[in-house]
């Protein structure tokens, strides 16, 4: 990405204007998600309540729609909030253990066939069912995908999406260009709902910009540095998630770019 400079000050930007970010929840991690939303300066909303889905969504700067513990409920106010949203709401899905459950891979194609998602933000095995690719699920875990970054980018296209797919080394991709995130912490994969908080860190993002691309690389960078900065004042999974939220909610875009020089000096280059 030499010739596009990332604009790394969504960081302030979001901490100063306050986006409102409604996730449709996984119900598993739903407190750790609407914690991750406030700890990098937006506001969460969490609504189960389909009577609610149209003020809620009005209400809301971007939406992320999180298929972890789908029910019926949950699904007529999807359908609810996406027949109704502008066009120019900006939403992100993710497609939890879509490689593991037939029924929700079937309702996720078909949300993504009727309407238009900024982001998809997935593990391999996730993005890999989305396009019917060969993969090798471990229940709703990564399991193992052949040539990872050419399923990310056939998802981006046929979609018409900016595509994330997180695991070992994050990928993010429209289709045709690919960006390899340097970072990774270990705690992050072992850590249950660390792909919730990114996809709806990404809204908040999304929520003070129209630029898909910088919005998605700054969240998926900022949640990585934030791990890797808590593993270093942590002794195991525990005592990680506490210095994981406090680097969160510490991390200013100053913060930032010191890690990246420290951690890479051609980072920026």
């Amino acid at each position: 990405m030499a010739e596009h400079q990332i604009n790394w000050s969504l960081i302030d930007r979001v901490r100063t204007k306050n986006p409102i970010v409604l996730t449709l929840a996984n119900l598993v991690t739903i407190d750790k998600v609407a914690d991750s939303i406030s700890a990098v300066g937006a506001s969460p909303i969490m609504s189960v309540e389909p009577a609610e889905a149209n003020e809620m969504a009005n209400l809301a700067n971007a939406i992320t729609i999180n298929l972890g513990t789908v029910n019926q409920q949950q699904i007529d106010q999807i359908q609810t909030i996406l027949q109704t949203v502008s066009p120019l709401k900006p939403l992100v899905l993710d497609p939890v253990a879509v490689s593991a459950v037939p029924s929700r891979l079937k309702l996720a194609q078909s949300l993504l066939n009727k309407f238009h998602f900024d982001v998809i933000r997935g593990n391999a095995s996730e993005i890999a069912a989305l396009v019917d690719a060969d993969n090798t699920s471990h229940g709703i875990d990564a399991g193992k995908v052949d040539r990872p970054i050419q399923v990310a980018e056939l998802c981006a296209r046929r979609f018409q999406s900016i595509v994330i797919l997180t695991g070992e080394t994050d990928l993010i991709t429209d289709g045709q260009i690919i960006y390899e995130n340097p970072f990774s912490a270990e705690m992050l994969t072992m850590n249950v709902g660390s792909g919730d908080m990114l996809s709806s860190i990404v809204a908040a993002y999304l929520g003070v910009t129209s630029n898909t691309w910088d919005a998605c690389i700054v969240a998926t960078v900022l949640v990585s540095a934030a791990g890797v900065l808590a593993n270093r004042y942590s002794v195991g999974l525990g005592s990680w998630q506490v210095q994981f939220f406090d680097q969160l909610s510490i991390m200013d875009t100053k913060a930032l770019l010191e890690f990246l020089e420290e951690s890479e000096e051609d980072y920026l280059d």
